[in-house]
């Protein structure tokens, strides 16, 4: 029994010693190794390391179109890890947090919109990045978006958060990755303006942005000027493929299969193609369409990039159909030219046709009733059996309305309304 116990003794202390010594033998292996994986990206700057016996302290900057994002990273050398959901064994574990001090304007205007001024406390960055480097040839990526509980004025924000699992091999080939969201409601005074309910959805996307994402959302529901909005079901599709050095092919899709409103549309299906679209493009379009506000969008500069894309879009409505297929070829705008803002020249390098088809009755019951009017009345949608069709074709400033030439301006007044 002596023997026995002496014996258990031991091997604990052997446990408790190599707990204690091989930090100290990990942590210079996982400093070289952070340091050669950060001069692979061009786009983050390693700007301190200190390290310590049981872990190390990173200081990085992420450098974003119009300036950089500072990031501070608490690392834990294994192999006894102290996790955000528990004691864990593996070699490394990082919790990164936003410092505060600086951040890209875009990216502080998004978060500050939901969370508010963001300080200088790490322990208030309203997102967290966990890398857990584990045993089992697994690193497990994991985004916290913070809750939200705030009230501003009149306003009212409550989210329950969030969070988005990135797994891969030690490798980098990617595995079971998914999202989680957790309801979300905005309240303007007493009036709901938007309740998303809880959401989920999984994705296989590699560094280059090649891969599948699939998303559903319940139930989304929107109030405001316009009247009520109810979506149920709503399912967003995204699948790309690299088809060149840094270029992709993107197909992505939304279903609406059941829409509950004050118009007559009852379900929607959207469809978009870009055959072949480089980073660089596909970072301008979505930085200046998406993560633009509206107010500060200038349209020559959304356009001086080229773009290649289909679209098809189809709308149910109490009172028939609508479908619209879309076929553009942008050239860009030439470097050469500084286009006014308000003159219609950058059409002079657009390449593209329009189908446009929709019950007569369902098009004049819509919120387009004011230019589906206009376009009638002179002439530019043709009427069959109660059905009214358009067909475009743009070339290079020479736009064709049903296979008759027609000025461009002439018809952006006449879809304006303005004539």
């Amino acid at each position: 029994m002596k023997a026995l116990r002496l014996l258990l003794v031991t091997l604990t202390a052997l446990l408790l010693l190599a707990a204690l010594i091989a930090p100290g033998l990990i942590g210079p292996k996982v400093e070289e190794a952070v340091q050669q994986q950060l001069t692979l990206q061009p786009n983050i700057d390693l700007s301190g390391y200190q390290r310590g016996w049981f872990g190390a302290e990173a200081l990085t900057l992420l450098k974003g179109k119009d300036g950089a994002t500072e990031t501070i990273s608490e690392i834990q050398h294994g192999p006894v890890l102290f996790t955000r959901s528990g004691l864990r064994v593996g070699a490394l574990y990082v919790e990164t947090r936003l410092t505060g001090e600086q951040l890209e304007p875009v990216l502080r205007h998004q978060l500050e919109a939901y969370y508010g001024p963001i300080g200088a406390n790490v322990d208030d960055s309203p997102v967290v990045l966990e890398t857990l480097v584990a045993a089992n040839n697994r690193v497990i990526n994991t985004l916290y978006l913070e809750p939200i509980d705030r009230a501003v004025a009149d306003q009212q924000i409550l989210f329950k958060g969030g969070e988005i699992r990135f797994v891969t091999d030690y490798r980098g080939r990617q595995q079971d990755s998914r999202f989680d969201l957790g309801e979300f409601v905005r309240m303007d005074g007493h009036r709901e303006a938007l309740y998303v309910q809880s959401a989920q959805g999984d994705f296989a996307l590699a560094p280059s942005g090649a891969g599948t994402l699939h998303a559903t959302l319940p139930l989304v529901r929107t109030n405001n000027d316009n009247g009520p909005l109810e979506l149920r079901d709503v399912q967003l599709e995204y699948a790309s493929e690299l088809v060149a050095p840094r270029t992709l092919k993107v197909q992505a899709g939304v279903k609406l299969p059941e829409i509950q409103s004050s118009t007559p549309a009852r379900s929607l299906t959207q469809q978009i193609n870009l055959p072949s679209i480089s980073y660089d493009d596909l970072h301008h379009f979505l930085y200046n369409l998406m993560l633009t506000p509206s107010h500060q969008r200038s349209w020559p500069v959304v356009f001086q990039r080229p773009l290649q894309a289909q679209q098809q879009l189809d709308i149910q409505t109490a009172n028939g159909p609508m479908q619209l297929q879309l076929d553009v070829d942008w050239k860009g705008m030439p470097r050469s030219r500084n286009i006014p803002e308000k003159k219609l020249s950058w059409l002079d390098n657009l390449n593209g046709s329009a189908n446009i088809s929709a019950a007569e009755q369902a098009l004049m019951q819509s919120p387009l009733i004011m230019q589906a009017s206009a376009l009638k009345q002179y002439g530019f949608m043709q009427e069959q059996d109660g059905q009214l069709t358009m067909h475009l074709q743009l070339d290079r400033g020479n736009l064709e309305v049903n296979g008759q030439l027609l000025p461009a301006d002439l018809f952006v007044l006449a879809l304006m309304g303005g004539i």
